[in-house]
């Protein structure tokens, strides 16, 4: 749907809509869709439907017709409800914010709701592109080389795949799992050696195989435990493990002949896992708890139990870096650095609701956390009151650098591995979101 702006007319957006639809990218100019097509669809104007809600983020940004503020009949839930008796420009402002203009005749409604997002003014992080993906995208991979983006998909069966171009993405094709149709799509591994992509499948409970420049199906192996969700290789690459949801256990494989070697059960529900540099520990974040435990690889058991907090918590994604280790916990909303020797808490910070999966910059300045938001208090799987974020954090001491809007429930995160692409997933919506770091 067309957006009006400040520095936009009904003709440039045309102009732009003729242009490449293969995504949704600028600052101002989202969601390209000429307003001729709108009108000769027959839709009727939004002033002549007079009322709309709107969901946003930030969730307190202003509302102006045709430059005047109009206010919010009422508001509930983090949905505020205007209404409006004249046709005319909508826009969308706030503080630091890049200003989203409407036409009121083009206004995207959708079963009654408007959703907008604003982009910060200056922020280091800079909006790109959006992208369709399949249902309920869970994580984002880029290849060791960064040409490739790897999207599995926990809704729909397969794995999405995306080209990077100049900066860019562009749909390349789904992967599939012969004779199969089941969905259940969780996490990815690209094993740089073998020239191969792993892919966890927590509805079969198996990691396919595939190889990393044809994308050609390989085998698919059974990892003799339930719902499998993370896949890590340890330094040397002859390992590979995953941490099996379910079964509360973790499956060991020989990466050569993908022979299932040994399961250990860790007591808890597994989650995140994390070598440390020399291969000897495998660190694995506990869900049911704040809590990490400790394999030792030669005595093949739990050797160590790191509890970062007292009381409920919900350890998930969990990353080495030079002696510490980096946890998410998603039900506190922290991120917290432990001493990776001791595990003794060094810090802690409160970043924001449901906080989830975790990467560290390629450079290892900058901790990404990303945030779902509140949930929906019927079900996760619908949309909830408020959009989610992406957190920008100094690796030193988690302080905020910068946070960027999402939309419904972002899960996924990756960067390129020169650093300067950095994508996120919107859970709900079928979404990849795309930005740049000069």
């Amino acid at each position: 749907m067309p957006i009006f702006n400040k520095k936009m007319n009904a003709k440039n957006i045309a102009d732009a809509g003729a242009g490449n639809s293969a995504f949704r990218a600028g600052h101002g100019a989202r969601y390209f869709l000429c307003f001729a097509a709108i009108l000769l669809m027959g839709a009727a104007p939004l002033w002549a439907q007079a009322s709309f809600k709107l969901k946003s983020a930030p969730a307190d940004l202003n509302v102006l017709l045709n430059g005047d503020l109009i206010k919010p009949l009422s508001a509930a839930s983090g949905i505020r409800n205007y209404k409006i008796d004249k046709e005319g420009v909508l826009s969308f402002t706030a503080a630091g914010y890049q200003t989203i203009e409407y036409h009121s005749s083009v206004l995207p409604v959708k079963k009654g709701l408007v959703e907008i997002k604003l982009e910060l003014e200056k922020g280091l992080l800079q909006y790109k592109a959006e992208y369709k993906t399949g249902s309920q995208p869970k994580s984002a991979y880029f290849s060791p080389d960064g040409k490739r983006l790897f999207v599995p998909l926990l809704g729909q069966h397969g794995i999405d795949v995306f080209q990077q171009m100049g900066g860019f993405l562009k749909y390349e094709k789904r992967l599939t799992v012969p004779g199969s149709k089941s969905a259940g799509f969780v996490e990815a591994l690209c094993d740089e050696k073998r020239r191969e992509l792993w892919i966890s499948n927590m509805e079969e409970d198996k990691l396919h195989v595939y190889d990393l420049d044809t994308l050609e199906y390989k085998t698919s192996v059974g990892t003799g435990g339930i719902f499998p969700k993370v896949v890590v290789q340890n330094p040397s690459g002859d390992i590979t493990v995953t941490s099996n949801w379910v079964s509360m256990d973790l499956s060991f494989f020989d990466s050569d002949s993908k022979k299932l070697l040994y399961k250990i059960p860790v007591g808890g529900t597994p989650r995140g896992l994390a070598f440390s540099p020399d291969g000897s520990l495998l660190y694995t974040a506990i869900y049911d708890a704040s809590l990490v435990v400790v394999v030792d690889m030669a005595q093949k058991k739990i050797t160590s139990r790191y509890r970062f907090a007292q009381g409920e918590g919900a350890a998930r994604h969990i990353i080495y870096s030079n002696g510490k280790l980096y946890v998410s916990d998603m039900f506190r909303g922290t991120v917290n650095i432990l001493d990776a020797s001791t595990g003794a808490l060094l810090r802690s910070k409160y970043v924001g609701m449901n906080i989830n999966t975790i990467i560290l910059s390629s450079d290892g300045r900058y901790v990404f956390a990303a945030s779902r938001g509140r949930n929906n208090p019927v079900d996760y799987t619908t949309p909830g009151p408020d959009f989610g974020a992406v957190y920008m954090l100094n690796a030193e001491d988690l302080s905020l650098i910068e946070k960027i809007w999402g939309r419904n429930q972002p899960t996924g995160l990756g960067m390129s591995p020169d650093g300067k692409l950095l994508v996120f997933t919107d859970f709900l919506d079928e979404n990849l979101e795309l930005y740049w770091m000069p």
